[in-house]
């Protein structure tokens, strides 16, 4: 029985071609999901701070938003009652990181509790943005490492994702699209950010579900009961699934959740 289900945001729930909003067909399957009692939890490479309003409030039959949140690929989760899990990256490893961009001479993207920050603008922070619909204000990074930073994202291209592995080996680097990788704590993914949620309200994962789209989704797949691909998803994260669904456009959540019968 399935007790909890996991859901990505951008490519998944959303898209530009959704205007960046969860189609009807997706609200209303959540909705009975959730009186079906299912835990609907959402699992982002986002922070906090950039979770559209959709998402963070909800909407019609869906108030108060998601059950819980696993954010900033798995770096801090929490619920309506507080914070479960929280993996900050090391300061000498953030610090590391810092020094290997501004050597490298690639713009990077700091996350931590207030949001996200730019270290620059050059054309694929712009064209993130873009797909995004989000402004990232620029700020001094070496100021923003004072505080506890939960991930890094680097614009650099997929084929330097090697070179930083082994510049960061205490790092997970992980891919969304070839715009930029993102760098969490080697403690912290999507399913650690799952495994925190799953010991948090006692559900095990044989009870669980996910649907994803990026490369940065293709452990959490792997690692829960049921794995659902996006059909507009890339070819990796589509190997690994148990399942390829529609796109996000086209109810590809809502018929993938009839197909297990989730939902009528």
């Amino acid at each position: 029985m399935i007790k909890a289900a996991f859901f990505d945001i951008d490519g998944t729930l959303l898209s530009p071609e959704t205007d960046r909003v969860i189609p009807q067909g997706t609200k209303d399957a959540l909705v009975e999901l959730r009186r079906r009692g299912v835990k609907c939890i959402i699992c982002t490479g986002r922070p906090r701070a950039q979770l559209p309003w959709c998402i963070r409030d909800g909407f019609s039959g869906f108030e108060g938003g998601f059950d819980s949140y696993i954010t900033m690929t798995g770096s801090l989760c929490y619920d309506a009652d507080g914070v479960y899990a929280d993996t900050p990256i090391d300061h000498e490893v953030s610090s590391r990181f810092i020094e290997l961009a501004r050597r490298g001479g690639f713009d990077i993207l700091v996350l931590n509790r207030e949001g996200s920050f730019a270290s620059g603008h050059g054309r694929g922070m712009l064209d993130l943005e873009e797909m995004v619909a989000f402004k990232y204000p620029e700020a001094d990074i070496r100021e923003l490492a004072k505080k506890p930073i939960y991930q890094f994202c680097a614009f650099v291209p997929p084929e330097q994702d090697d070179d930083l592995r082994r510049a960061m080996p205490d790092c997970i680097i992980t891919r969304w699209c070839d715009i930029f990788c993102d760098i969490v704590p080697s403690n912290s993914s999507k399913p650690a950010g799952i495994k925190a949620a799953l010991a948090h309200y006692g559900i095990s994962r044989d009870e669980t579900i996910a649907f994803g789209d990026g490369g940065n989704d293709v452990t959490m797949l792997q690692y829960v009961r049921i794995g659902v691909a996006m059909g507009n998803g890339n070819p990796e994260t589509k190997r690994v699934a148990d399942y390829v669904t529609d796109d996000v456009q086209n109810d590809g959540i809502p018929k993938a959740l009839r197909r297990f019968d989730l939902i009528d």
